[in-house]
């Protein structure tokens, strides 16, 4: 069950927002839908459409292991995917 954005954490909503957006970036510069970069070889259906769509608008908060995902479909690190936020 992905964690749903806190509003008494203070900066977790623009951080989410944030990450979000790098993540949407990273993904159309791959030229990725949002299925591909949530499918993994051995499961298809790893990580939902909706759950990559939800975290691109920051609606909900990314795991590590759910980062961790992306960062390598996209080939990037995972400090790559998180520098700048």
């Amino acid at each position: 069950m992905p964690a749903r954005v806190n509003p008494d954490v203070p900066g977790e909503p623009l951080l989410l927002r944030r990450t979000g957006k790098r993540l949407r970036a990273l993904r159309r510069k791959r030229g990725l839908t949002m299925a591909q970069l949530g499918a993994d070889k051995r499961r298809p259906r790893l990580l939902r459409r909706q759950y990559v769509w939800k975290m691109e608008t920051g609606r909900v908060a990314p795991s590590l292991a759910a980062l961790a995902h992306f960062a390598r479909r996209l080939d990037v690190t995972l400090s790559e995917l998180l520098r700048g936020i």
